[in-house]
């Protein structure tokens, strides 16, 4: 029978997630896991396999976690408006400190996708996982009268996600938000049906 491992599995994925989405996978050194999750290497090794296992289990996390909180933003709202708020979330991300380092995705799509297989799939993953939310969004909004009926929804959609990680990364680097708003305000104009 394998032995129990002896450690609150949450709880190290939580901070190991916390090393990897500051850091990226490749500065993130077996000594900073160790130090961040207080587990010994043997542990590490025993209860995860190695460091590109243990990545992609708080990779995993993440993307469960955002994929919960974009399905609650939208549905919170109307179309357009649950797009504007997901967005706006994004926009204000520098201000929270769980949210300063950007969106993981984004920073995987630059660092490994390329290179690793298991990465890029998740990659396209999110991203179709995106574009599929804000379709039925934006085609609930049409069903709704509050998107007019002229617009693509699945290609305004795909414009959205591609947005997405222009925000994400301009966030990340610390710019100017306010222009930001003002292109998330164009970006969504031709969305919204004119108030009568």
């Amino acid at each position: 029978m394998a032995r129990k491992p002896e450690f609150d599995r949450d709880a190290v994925l939580e901070s190991a997630l916390g090393a990897f989405w500051e850091h990226g996978y490749e500065a993130t050194s077996m000594a900073d896991l160790l130090k961040v999750t207080g587990l010994s290497k043997s542990s590490l090794y025993s209860g995860f396999g190695d460091k590109h296992a243990l990545f992609m289990a708080t990779y995993d996390l993440y993307r469960s976690n955002r994929a919960e909180n974009m399905t609650r933003v939208l549905a919170a709202h109307p179309a357009p408006r649950g797009i504007r708020a997901f967005f706006e979330e994004v926009i204000g991300a520098g201000t929270e400190d769980w949210q300063r380092f950007g969106c993981m995705t984004t920073n995987q799509a630059a660092e490994l996708a390329q290179s690793d297989v298991e990465v890029c799939t998740r990659v396209a993953e999110d991203h179709q996982l995106l574009e599929d939310a804000f379709t039925d969004h934006l085609r609930a909004g049409q069903d709704a009268g509050t998107v007019p009926a002229s617009v693509d929804a699945r290609a305004a959609a795909s414009a959205l996600v591609t947005a997405f990680s222009g925000f994400q990364l301009t966030v990340r680097a610390g710019m100017d938000r306010t222009r930001l708003e003002r292109s998330l305000a164009y970006l969504l104009a031709p969305l919204e049906t004119p108030a009568p």
